[in-house]
């Protein structure tokens, strides 16, 4: 809605600061034009400054408070605000805008029954709009106003007086001058007179607080018991500063609004489902994690193995064995033990401080040694067309290529699917609390409706969070999950087995390789051991036990004097006693290349403060 009381001075702030803008780059302009032109400008009279019709005062304010009960007993008030306002002589302002907040504590005010008039009593034209949790009265035409002015303004409300939380009183609350105002008043008074129904329950027990928002200084109440009617003296009040009343009633006097009365079906049944709702999708949860979880066992045992078959390379193990790192770098090792590339180093950059740590690169030796299809596909991600001798030195950020390097290992996981190593299903006792979980979920929003419209009360949050919770754990309980097969599970274990070699001491490791099974690999210190150690070394990347099998394989590698692998040459002048290292510090520059993507991408007792209570709202000129 465009009006008036979106217009308001507190709602024109970023509109002034575009104003001040436009005149500042207005002055650059002239002054580029030249000292001449300097001197024309600075000679012409300055523009008036811009009206704010905020740039009034008020010579008086008394707000006059009528409490009474309606016929259901519930609390209503007769609100009458004199203000004698002061405008400048100049064409600044039409009238007053007063804002009166339609909501205290989960209650309707219902704002009803407005007049305004002038101090003689005539009728002064207004308008009334709704905006922003605000009835605003808007006096005045499309006439400007000057000098002294009178405003009476009068409006109902309804449940001015509601329990206190602590059950002690009843409580008149309220927020008597608001403290968005930005004019000085000379004399702010107030009366409040109690209808002979509520008078007899006054607990004569009152506070009044005074100065900027959240203030807990004091101001005076005087009672008056033969018209049971409390009087704030007249007093200056600063711009910005509020006034705030508290009046306690005996407990159990005014009737309260629905939306604070306890109901069973409206606070206490949503809680209740909304427990239920919950527990029953954590359940079909719970039910989910099992499958996944059974599923994943074959035989249950898992025996040392000290090599992997061809069909299993890294791109595809790690998805079998919920590899949390990218398999891509085990992969690159992978092909180079295996003599399709060789590791080498890239050139060195010469950074500020010196020479930066060269960005590994790979260089295609036999294509034909790739033992899988998925093999074959990383060489032709690495060498597009590239010959036997192709040399690619790996980026140190390039968006594409990390793109094509993740496409390769989500392609991993699609040919652990394809060839028959994980389906998707569905627990059957997940899916059926998941469609109770939902159905459950549905009871309750019309519950949260019911709430959010009539109550105030935390129950609709913690029901609608219920809901969202519902909805979500449903669809887990509802929807098939990747989950081993027969096949997956056996090697799945097997993997694990290839991580136990990896893990165990030497002495078990050569126990193990001097057993039946593996009689091949009894030569302890030869050459045949090392390819062994090598071929493993991708395994234990995805295992996160690189660290560990490169200091193994150091050490095998010192047994041998002047022993070179073919798949990485750059050891001949590092040295063996650095392969650790070296090898850490290459795969973590290729873990950080492979994976790289760009970033652009209660107020009577004492406890009560200014503005704490009912009413209020704002007020200022138009």
């Amino acid at each position: 809605m465009t009006s008036a009381l979106q217009d308001h001075p507190r709602k024109r702030t970023a509109l002034s600061h575009a104003r001040l803008r436009s005149i500042a780059h207005r002055c650059l302009a002239i002054v580029g034009v030249g000292a001449a032109g300097l001197f024309v400008a600075a000679s012409l009279p300055a523009p008036p400054a811009q009206a704010d019709t905020n740039d009034f005062s008020y010579e008086s304010w008394h707000a006059e408070y009528q409490l009474s009960l309606d016929d259901e007993g519930r609390a209503q008030t007769r609100v009458t605000e004199t203000l004698v306002a002061q405008f400048p002589d100049v064409d600044q302002n039409r009238g007053l805008v007063r804002g009166i907040p339609i909501d205290y504590q989960g209650a309707s005010t219902n704002p009803r029954d407005f007049s305004v008039t002038d101090g003689n009593g005539e009728p002064v034209p207004f308008e009334i709009e709704e905006d922003d949790g605000f009835v605003a009265f808007l006096t005045g035409d499309d006439s400007y106003v000057h000098g002294t002015q009178t405003y009476v303004l009068e409006y109902t409300l309804s449940d001015t007086v509601l329990a206190r939380d602590d059950g002690a009183a009843d409580e008149f609350y309220w927020d008597v001058l608001d403290v968005e105002h930005a004019q000085p008043i000379e004399a702010f008074s107030a009366t409040f007179s109690f209808a002979p129904e509520l008078a007899e329950a006054l607990a004569g027990t009152s506070k009044c607080y005074v100065g900027a928002a959240q203030a807990t200084s004091n101001c005076e109440l005087s009672f008056d018991a033969s018209s049971a009617t409390y009087l704030l003296a007249p007093r200056p009040m600063g711009p910005h500063e509020g006034v705030t009343v508290a009046i306690a009633l005996d407990p159990g006097t005014v009737t309260q609004p629905g939306s604070r009365v306890p109901n069973f079906t409206l606070d206490t049944l949503p809680l209740f489902l909304a427990g239920l709702t919950t527990a029953t999708g954590i359940a079909g949860t719970v039910a989910v994690a099992r499958l996944r979880s059974s599923r994943k066992q074959a035989r249950g045992v898992v025996v040392a193995q000290y090599d992997v078959p061809a069909h299993l390379p890294p791109l595809i193990a790690a998805p079998i064995v919920g590899a949390s790192a990218s398999p891509v770098p085990a992969e690159f090792v992978h092909l180079a033990v295996n003599q399709v590339l060789r590791i080498e180093e890239g050139e060195p950059e010469q950074g500020f401080f010196g020479p930066k740590t060269p960005q590994p690169a790979m260089r295609l030796l036999d294509p034909a040694r790739a033992g899988d299809a998925l093999d074959t596909a990383t060489l032709q991600d690495l060498f597009p067309g590239g010959a036997p001798g192709a040399l690619v030195e790996i980026p140190k950020e390039d968006e594409k290529f990390g793109k094509r390097m993740t496409a390769l290992q989500a392609e991993g996981a699609s040919q652990a699917s394809s060839r028959g190593y994980f389906e998707k299903v569905a627990s059957p006792v997940g899916r059926a609390l998941g469609l109770a979980s939902l159905g459950l979920g549905a009871v309750l929003l019309v519950f949260v409706i019911l709430g959010i419209t009539s109550r105030n009360s935390i129950t609709p949050v913690i029901g609608l969070f219920a809901v969202v919770l519902a909805v979500i754990l449903g669809l887990v309980g509802l929807v098939k999950h990747r989950v081993h097969t027969p096949l997956g599970a056996e090697t799945r274990e097997y993997l694990e087995g290839v991580k136990e070699f990896i893990r165990v001491a030497e002495a078990d490791r050569l126990q193990m390789l001097q057993s039946v099974d593996g009689a091949e690999r009894r030569q302890d210190g030869t050459l045949n051991v090392i390819d062994l150690y090598e071929k493993l070394l991708p395994y234990a990347m995805i295992f996160g036990l690189e660290k560990q099998w490169s200091s193994t394989l150091e050490t095998k590698y010192a047994e041998q004097s002047g022993y070179v692998p073919i798949w990485y040459p750059a050891m001949a002048v590092h040295g063996i006693s650095s392969f650790t290292s070296t090898i850490s510090t290459f795969t973590s520059s290729l873990s950080s290349s492979v994976s790289y993507t760009s970033s652009s991408s209660g107020g009577s007792s004492g406890g009560g403060f200014v503005g704490g209570g009912g009413g209020g709202g704002f007020s200022g000129g138009r």
